[in-house]
Formats: structure tokens, sequence, C-alpha cells
């Protein structure tokens, strides 16, 4: 996909080349943030700037799949020839607003493992949900938990306000929303998702596993599967402890037997599956 920049993205280049940090894209839905977010990394890795991408928009994700929030480092050009995350974070629904603690704990394990591995430049994408107190208080909570150095706002309006007004000790770049912005129908979307799934899941193989060897999570908290049961069909995160480590597909219990889907080869060392509200 051509990416056409606009004149202002050239002056944030050479703020973030400048100044390294994290940085945190913000803005409604359809205002061309992943655009923006590529067209970065591209040009920061033709300036020899290691980057780090944390991709949190779990809707509509770029990096990763729908559900999801992900992590790659880029090291040189080529290495964005392969758009696909290195680490994983099951958040298990693409809806942020059911998810706001969750999604401001998952964002912060990806950008703490991307500064672990001495990345001094990570760009974070974000979900479209701004609006009412649930946008206000998922950007503010990843804001906080976050500190960035630079703020992304893209606005056609002043529909971000709400939300920078709250906003100290942080340079805050207000950029208007690329002409060339696409606008994306619902049926784009389900379509965009479906196409996700079917590609991460192609060449998955059904599991057989006893469920005791494994705990069980459902936001954030621990649950017993025989008073609680899983709904056959859901995406499940599978864990190493809290890290994820690939998906699955839960597809049904019998007796002391758990059935799944998933492209993972082994199960060595993984004890914690975490359920999902998304049927794919």
């Amino acid at each position: 996909m051509e990416i056409i920049p606009e004149f202002e993205w050239y002056k944030i280049v050479k703020e973030l080349k400048r100044y390294k940090g994290t940085t945190i894209l913000i803005g409604a839905v359809d205002t061309g943030k992943s655009t923006f977010t590529k067209y970065l990394i591209k040009e920061l890795l033709t300036n020899k700037v290691r980057v780090s991408l944390v991709d949190s928009d779990i809707g509509q994700s770029s990096l990763g799949i729908p559900g999801i929030i992900s992590m790659k480092r880029f090291d040189k050009p080529k290495d964005f020839d392969s758009f696909k995350p290195d680490k994983i974070f099951f958040v298990g629904d693409i809806n942020p607003a059911r998810k706001i603690s969750i999604m401001v704990d998952g964002t912060m394990e990806m950008i703490d493992i991307a500064r672990t591995e001495g990345v001094k430049t990570i760009l974070v994408d974000t979900t479209g949900l701004i609006a009412g107190n649930e946008g206000m208080t998922l950007k503010m909570g990843k804001i906080i938990a976050i500190k960035p150095k630079h703020i992304l706002a893209l606005q056609e309006g002043d529909e971000l306000e709400h939300i920078l007004s709250l906003i100290e000790g942080i340079c805050i770049h207000r950029l208007t929303v690329s002409p060339y912005a696409r606008k994306r129908k619902q049926k784009e979307r389900i379509e965009y998702r479906s196409k996700k799934y079917l590609e991460y899941f192609k060449g998955s193989r059904t599991i057989k596993l006893l469920h005791r060897r494994f705990e069980f999570f459902y936001n954030g908290k621990k649950i017993d599967i025989q008073e609680e049961p899983i709904k056959a069909g859901c995406l499940i995160g599978i864990n190493r402890n809290d890290k994820t480590v690939a998906l699955g597909i839960f597809t049904g219990l019998l007796l002391d037997k758990m059935f799944l889907k998933s492209p993972l080869k082994s199960f060595k060392g993984i004890n914690r599956i975490v359920v999902g509200d998304i049927v794919p």
C-alpha cells in the first residue's frame, strides 16, 4: 500500500529521531493512525533508528490479530517486510470498553518487553475509542501508565481535547487527519477480522489435553470450568504463567479431556488458559 505523507509528518520524524522515547498515537476510528504508524516506522528505520511497535488496537490490529495486543521490534528496514508480532498479550475481546484495565496492563507489558530489549523508540498504536468517560478512562489510563515522551493526536476538529486538556508535562503534537484516511464500513471491518483469524489458524490441529493440567482465567480472575463452562468456539489465550504463547479455539470438554484447535506445536510448559469473549 502506498502511503502519502502529510507535510507535518516530516517534522514528526525529525522530532522522534532527536527526542527518543515512547510515543502514543490517539485518534478516533478511521483517522489513519495505523497508516501513520507504518510511515513513522519506515522513516525511522531509514534514519537508522531502531523502533518497536506496540499495537493495542484490538479491534482492527494491523500487526497482530483482533483480540490481542502485540509487539514487534524493527532493527533494520528489511524487518518491515515481515509484519508479524514477536510477542502477544491476550485480551479476548474486540471492544476495549469492556476490558479497560486489562488493556492498560497488556499495553504496559508489551512496552516493558520492548524497553527491556533496549529499544529507545517505541510507538504505541491505539483503538479508536475516545468518546465519553470510557474513552477518556482508557486513554488516560494508558498515558499515566506509559508516561510517554510524545503524544501524536490525530483529530478532525477538537474531538480529543477532553483528553488532551488533562495532560501535563508531555509533548503533544496536534495533527490534522489526512484527507487520504479511508473510512471503513462495518462489513469491511468484520471481513478484515475474519481474514486475520483464518490466516492465523491455517494449518491448526485439534488437540486433546487433560484440563486439570491448566489453570483457567477469565477477565483477570481464576475460574472453575466445571462451574463456569466455556463457550464452544471461543478464542482462548494459551499461556505460560501470565505470558501468552499462542492462541487457540476451544471446542469442548468430555469428562477430564479438553479439546481445542491451535497452531501451537508443543504444550510443554503451558499451564494457563485465558478465556475470551470472541467467537471467530
